[in-house]
């Protein structure tokens, strides 16, 4: 016998799914669910961190004025070449776990921040999000991806972390979503001493002003 589906909501004319906070897959599975329940279509939206585009593989585009930008094009998501107060959402991903360097040192090196440590992640992320608050309208949504790590044998809960800088930073926390990886990671040589992470978060803060 299957398991019953929540019913969801009524949405022009027909019964759309619920949107549980916990999902296996993609972060291209993932947005659609958060831009359904925060952001309107006809929103501008910022990628600052848009990369190849894998965020937005299962969205129309067309029904967002979606703003594309990256590093890779030159572009810093902590200096951006839009107007104040112009944005209604800004989605910020940027390298989430420090010795990433090793691994593409191009990357990490453009940023300035080989991010040699976990402080330097945080300290990344702290631009980004100091530059939303700049380019957001007020009660627009910031929508932070972000991973929990270790560093020397010690657990470091970004997520935690990441709350208490958008707090600060004129931001209320409205919702997080947890995305579960559906393969299994690669555990490194000698014993086990923690769990090994497979999951991520997507913070989804509205920034006060």
């Amino acid at each position: 016998m299957g398991i019953a589906q929540p019913a969801g909501r009524e949405i022009a004319g027909r019964r759309a799914p619920v949107i549980l906070s916990a999902h296996v897959g993609t972060n291209a599975d993932l947005l659609p669910h958060i831009l359904r329940l925060y952001v309107p279509e006809g929103s501008t939206i910022a990628d600052v961190t848009y990369g190849k585009g894998a965020f937005w593989k299962n969205i129309d585009t067309t029904k967002y004025k979606l703003l594309r930008t990256d590093l890779l094009d030159g572009i810093d998501f902590r200096s951006l070449p839009y107007k104040p107060t112009s944005l209604d959402a800004l989605i910020l991903d940027p390298p989430y776990m420090h010795g990433g360097f090793r691994l593409k040192p191009s990357l990490y090196s453009s940023y300035r921040n080989a991010n040699t440590s976990h402080h330097s992640v945080i300290r990344l992320y702290a631009g980004g999000i100091l530059e939303a608050a700049r380019l957001l309208r007020k009660k627009g949504i910031c929508i932070v991806k972000c991973q929990d790590e270790t560093e020397s044998g010690r657990q470091c809960f970004s997520h935690l972390e990441l709350i208490h800088l958008l707090e600060v930073f004129g931001f209320s926390v409205v919702d997080l979503f947890v995305m579960v990886q559906s393969n299994i990671p690669i555990i490194g040589k000698g014993a086990q001493k923690s769990a090994r992470k497979n999951h991520s978060y997507a913070l989804v803060a509205r920034f006060r002003r």
